[in-house]
């Protein structure tokens, strides 16, 4: 039986397209496909081209795109149709996606030899070599342009500046921009910021900040870029005077502009300026944040100056800003440093102080490091005790990595050491980090064994972990077995109903705690709200909200605000949730846009969507759903050369987009099902069972819901890519393994369920006799006899 590898889960992930009821017309019939009668326009084609494409991005067969590219490609050329330039382009972007570079040169090459002067081929040429990082025959390329007299666009001409400025082709760039003064392309809206980009990438900080000059003090993102690059290229004087300039007449200087002149400080050794920036800021009214407080924290520690470290450090912990990585390894190396002085001092460091350190570097992402201390300290004849370990074990739960967890629980046996309860809980965070239900299980048989039961620690792990992994009757019965019952088991049980969708439970929970004498928090509130959220319960909601602070005298804090703005999102209240957006006295963060941004992508708002994304790429510009989500709305719309757009920022970025996937467990192996993954090796049985469970449930009145597929092909074409859904693979090899033991299946999915597979799993629950449990990016869903748990609102 093949076994796929553990994976983690993380949320909240973006909806995908096919979660939305869409409907559009078929383009291109199978006859015209065989016959290459031109029956067609070069737009349809065009279209048809680029929807092909999209065949990767989504949770559908990959194998279609590549099956019908070379169709696609000798329609064109039989029709007559690729001598059109917007059909070039559209294939050549077709043959990009399937990973033929090489292809998509020689056609460009050959169809610009052909047009002689045509502007979009030779653009779409600049710009294809600047999206694979090719700077160099980018520049080539524009210069060849130049020379046939093409003219190029302002947006090849903004690419081929940030081609010239990551070269270091200063020469190059100079000839760029007279050519774009030559033919006003300086008014583009790009061509400014990449152009004063070009000349601080080549350290020639006077013409940049010409340029910063001439645009006036409109936007602060292009000078920011430019102090960026001073800073990264030890410019150091420059980016303290361009950043005090905009202080003085430029736009106005904001956090991110200050964190990078920090951290050219730290990086250059100009360590003792560090704190006169944070001067400058505080002046400005700014507020530092956790970035501000890293590089600091590096210059201080660089410097030895512990004593400011200590109250940068009591700064960072009194306005409770959010702790990062960086900050953490600074704080780590500053406690070595005392470490250091203890020694000098003639002091011992004993166990205490070495757990200390191997916390700080075990929760700081540090892992390795905090394993070699581990080590050290053995070899100096001291000995790890349960409190060490417990301490590798948390951060690495922390930070995610739960399978590193349970690596070290192992070691911590192997060393003569058994968990305590504190490790217990933690191993039980990492099942439900995984959503590992069966080891979560063989954890509580052994907190049994240990006598582990009436620790409320444990107990409250224990109900997180059986609702995170789908058993609610589990979390149910420990939750009722417990006699006292404190604020932090039932704020675990109120999250539990919440993810499974028992909103009027849950509601009736918070009822019975208030009414027990206990005063809820804002995590009871922000369980309340996603509760009713689950079953789309906005007046409740907006009532609970309200009453937060006027009854129960809670701050609501930002997941408070967040949860109403995805409440009244997801249940299409969009100009509502834009204005309690507005409205809210907190600075909205990433959270709040991103709820408004997927209700906007569930309910098509466009409008509304272009706002939230702006603010996120602002606030999370690496964080690839927010760019996926604006993508698939944009190409439902028709506005392809947005989406193109947003692809050529998710490149020159960095950003990586995860594919959709599904796994289930059997036995003890992880089967993962990963759209453009590599095939499951028993995908040939899973499908031939899937056909037949899809035929059989039609005659029970199943009709596929094929709205969900965004790609104009036809009918039949529709349902074969609905049956590529990584849930309904998941399902069926479920069905497949586990047919005798009449155990429910349980499936885990990262992005939203669409329609269709909610349907099918209704169905197959009802013919097979089967409960089927799956969590998708939003909620548990329960399938018994052909109804979901859900309600069909998710």
């Amino acid at each position: 039986m093949a076994q796929a590898q553990l994976v983690s889960l993380s949320y909240p992930p973006p909806a995908p397209s096919s979660a939305r009821p869409r409907h559009a017309p078929p383009l291109l019939n199978a006859a015209a496909l065989r016959t290459g009668v031109p029956a067609y326009s070069a737009g349809v084609l065009v279209s048809l081209l680029r929807e092909c494409a999209d065949l990767h991005g989504d949770d559908t067969d990959h194998h279609v795109a590549r099956r019908l590219a070379p169709q696609l490609h000798s329609l064109a050329v039989r029709t007559g149709l690729s001598r059109d330039p917007r059909v070039t382009c559209a294939l050549v972007d077709l043959l990009a996606r399937l990973g033929r570079g090489p292809s998509c040169a020689r056609l460009l090459h050959e169809a610009a030899e052909d047009g002689g002067k045509d502007a979009v081929l030779w653009n779409k040429h600049v710009a294809m070599l600047a999206e694979a990082e090719e700077w160099a025959e980018a520049i080539a390329v524009f210069r060849e342009m130049q020379a046939r007299g093409v003219p190029a666009d302002g947006y090849t001409c903004a690419r081929v500046l940030h081609a010239c400025g990551r070269a270091g082709a200063l020469r190059e760039g100079r000839a760029v921009h007279a050519h774009a003064l030559k033919l006003a392309l300086d008014a583009h809206p790009l061509v400014p910021g990449f152009l004063a980009g070009m000349y601080a990438e080549n350290a020639d900080v006077a013409a940049a900040t010409r340029v910063l000059d001439a645009m006036g003090v409109g936007s602060v993102v292009p000078w920011n870029a430019v102090v960026a690059c001073c800073a990264r290229l030890g410019l150091v004087d420059d980016a303290l005077e361009l950043a005090a300039r905009m202080a003085r007449s430029g736009p106005e200087p904001n956090v991110a502009t200050w964190n990078t002149v920090l951290s050219g400080c730290s990086r250059h050794g100009r360590d003792r300026e560090a704190l006169g920036v944070v001067a400058s800021m505080l002046k400005q009214g700014l507020r530092p944040d956790a970035t501000t407080v890293s590089s600091l924290l590096k210059s201080v520690a660089n410097t030895g100056l512990l004593r400011h470290g200590m109250e940068i450090h009591c700064f960072f912990l009194r306005n409770q800003l959010e702790p990062d990585v960086y900050t953490g390894t600074a704080l780590v190396d500053i406690a070595l440093e005392l470490v250091e002085l203890m020694k000098r001092n003639r002091l011992d460091p004993d166990i205490t102080t070495w757990n200390g350190l191997i916390t700080g570097y075990s929760m700081n992402s540090q892992s390795s490091q905090a394993v070699l201390l581990l080590r050290q300290i053995k070899a100096a004849g001291v000995t790890p005790n349960v409190v060490s370990w417990t301490s590798l074990i948390s951060g690495s739960c922390h930070n995610g990595e739960y399978e590193d967890s349970f690596y070290f629980c192992h070691e911590m046996q192997k060393d003569g050491v058994q968990p305590s309860s504190v490790t217990m809980s933690v191993l039980l965070r990492a099942c439900a980090g995984l959503v590992l239900l069966k080891k979560g299980k063989e954890l509580h048989c052994f907190a049994l064994r240990r006598g582990y039961d009436c620790d409320t620690v444990v107990n409250t792990a224990l109900i997180d972990m059986y609702s995170k992994t789908g058993s609610l009757v589990s979390a149910k019965m420990i939750f009722e077995s417990i006699q006292q019952k404190n604020l932090v088991l039932c704020n675990a049980m109120l999250t539990g109903l919440a993810v499974h969708g028992q909103g009027r439970e849950a509601i009736e929970l918070f009822h019975d705690m208030c009414n027990s004498g206990l005063k809820p928090d804002s995590i009871t509130f922000t369980a309340l709200l996603t509760a009713c959220r689950s079953m789309g319960l906005v007046t409740e909601g907006w009532e609970y909200f309200d009453s937060m602070e006027t009854k129960y005298g809670v701050k609501p804090t930002t997941e408070n605000y967040a949860c109403m703005v995805d409440l009244l999102a997801r249940c299409g209240y969009l100009d509502e949730a834009m204005d309690f957006i507005e409205r809210s006295p907190i600075d909205p963060g990433a959270s709040l846009w991103g709820a408004l941004l997927t209700g906007c992508s569930i309910h098509g708002n466009l409008a509304l969507a272009a706002v939230a994304a702006r603010n996120l790429f602002r606030l999370e510009p690496y964080n690839s759903a927010n760019y996926l989500l604006m993508m698939n709305l944009y190409e439902y719309e028709q506005m392809y050369d947005e989406a193109e757009s947003l692809k050529y920022a998710m490149k020159a970025r960095g950003v990586d987009s995860r594919p959709g996937w599904s796994w289930i467990q059997i036995e003890q192996g992880i089967h993962v099902f990963e759209v453009d993954g590599k095939p499951h090796l028993e995908t040939a049985e899973i499908y031939e069972e899937l056909i037949r469970l899809v035929f059989q449930i039609k005659k029970a009145g199943y009709v596929p819901d094929t709205s969900c597929i965004v790609y104009n092909v036809q009918e039949e074409e529709r349902e074969k890519l609905l049956l590529g859904h990584t849930e309904k693979l998941a399902i069926t090899y479920g069905l497949i393994r586990s047919d005798a033991s009449r155990m429910p299946v349980r499936v885990i999915k990262n992005t939203r369920m669409c329609n269709d597979c909610h349907e099918v799993a209704k169905h197959i629950s009802s013919l097979c006799d089967r409960q089927i449990i799956l969590r998708d990016a939003v909620r548990f869903h329960h399938f018994v006899d052909g109804k979901c748990s859900c309600n069909d609102y998710w």
